[in-house]
């Protein structure tokens, strides 16, 4: 496996440099706006700015970060720089402003991310050179807010989103977007607007464009360590907003656990982006860096249709379902000259699809059809997540006693429960959830 070491520069005045004995393999990843050779294109303390948001020092470092792993993540090719073309390793050399806190909790982040993307990382923090001064405003929540939300535009966080608006919450809603997804995001936002008013809540939509056409850039297509950034997005915002103020991540539990369906699918098939563990150690990090906005996935024991059949609002919901977006390659309208459809064949698809078919009714038009009845053939990829499902329900079904289903659930990770019935509900969620896909495929 390939070292590659990894400068951050956060200012062009930022001298630092590795010495002679470290000097091969070295990438530096420039985030200075004014930078010609910039790595990455976005606006995001800007558009803090426009929602009258300040950050703290600790959330400037904490941007600047995700920033720079989604960046990493984005232009150093998994082909030629992974173990068997997959797993990355990274020695990343960043910037802070307060080095001690930061330090103290490096050998968490190494854990935690590379769970998350499926490489080797290692952070190596430096004391800064410049100090940024800020000023934070004497009312830092005049609009009364009450909770910060992710929307990426899918239907389980347009669904967190009415539930919440629906609870007499005040929410923030806070989306990140490359290209398909701003559309999408735009008509989620519009009808909330038309059904709880447009004063009911507050939302920032964040571009973020790596760029990878820089001369020294690489090009991945995967992006594992996309979700990190979204999730900073999150807490940047409500910890700008006040301390204390939670920061909802609404996914089902069974995407959420992601099982691998077949012994083959644990590396790019196995994301792990809500999955209990890497939420929880992000927690614990972001407490230890004096973050006080405690991550929550009020769903991680719900299924989607759980979700559906119990959302505060299911008339509305219904209406706009199939606005939402939840396909892992939405392109797949635009190669047949359509708007972003869902495909109908990958694993979020068919879940999504199980999911609507609990209602009695699939309302989404998907790019395939009806799965059931335009099964893809099992010599392309599009039909190796039906296939897998298949062989993952068959597998399931001689699985009958609890210890066995426990040892099922921690294949993509441990699972961090308190007690015997937190762990019980983990099992159930994920029993319930694929039941759900088996009631749908072989209707």
């Amino acid at each position: 496996m390939k070292t590659k070491n990894i400068i951050v520069k956060i200012h062009n005045s930022d001298t630092f440099q590795y010495g002679e004995d470290q000097q091969e393999d070295v990438l530096e990843i420039q985030l200075d706006h004014t930078d010609v050779n910039k790595m990455v294109k976005e606006n995001i303390l800007r558009d803090l700015s426009h929602s009258g948001l300040v950050p703290n020092n600790v959330i400037y470092d904490l941007l600047n970060f995700a920033l720079a792993i989604y960046t990493i993540d984005q232009v150093v090719s998994r082909k030629n720089n992974g173990f068997q073309g997959w797993s990355r390793y990274f020695i990343v050399n960043f910037p802070v402003q307060d080095f001690e806190i930061w330090d103290a909790v490096s050998e968490e982040f190494n854990k935690y991310l590379s769970f998350l993307s499926g490489d080797k990382w290692e952070f190596v923090f430096r004391q800064s050179e410049e100090i940024r001064d800020f000023v934070l405003p004497e009312n830092r929540n005049p609009n009364g807010i009450t909770k910060v939300s992710l929307l990426s535009g899918g239907l389980d966080s347009f669904i967190g989103a009415i539930d919440l608006l629906s609870n007499g919450e005040i929410p923030f809603f806070v989306s990140h977007h490359k290209t398909s997804e701003s559309k999408i995001q735009d008509k989620v936002l519009g009808a909330l607007k038309a059904q709880f008013g447009n004063t009911s809540f507050k939302s920032q939509k964040f571009w973020v464009q790596p760029n990878q056409k820089n001369s020294t850039a690489e090009k991945e297509n995967s992006s594992r360590a996309r979700s990190f950034l979204f999730i900073t997005l999150g807490v940047a915002v409500a910890n700008s907003i006040g301390d204390g103020i939670q920061m909802i991540l609404p996914e089902n539990g069974l995407i959420s656990l992601n099982i691998p369906l077949t012994k083959s699918r644990f590396s790019s098939h196995s994301t792990r982006t809500t999955h209990p563990f890497f939420v929880d150690g992000l927690n614990s990090i972001f407490e230890k860096l004096g973050i006080n906005n405690k991550i929550e996935n009020p769903y991680r024991f719900k299924t989607k249709g759980e979700m559906i059949l119990q959302c505060e609002d299911i008339d509305f919901l219904k209406e706009h379902i199939a606005t939402t977006m939840s396909c892992s390659h939405p392109e797949n309208g635009r190669f047949l000259g359509r708007e972003p459809l869902n495909c109908g064949y990958c694993v979020p698809c068919i879940i999504r699809q199980a999911s609507e078919y609990q209602t009695g009714e699939i309302f989404t038009t998907y790019a395939i059809g009806d799965v059931r009845e335009s099964v893809p053939s099992q010599k392309y990829k599009k039909g190796s997540d039906y296939r897998a499902f298949k062989i993952g329900l068959e597998k399931l079904s001689d699985i009958n006693n609890e210890h066995s289903l426990a040892l099922q659930i921690i294949r993509s990770g441990p699972i961090p429960y308190s007690t015997l019935n937190e762990l019980n509900e983990y099992i159930s969620v994920y029993q319930r959830g694929m039941s759900e896909v088996e009631q749908f495929l072989n209707s």
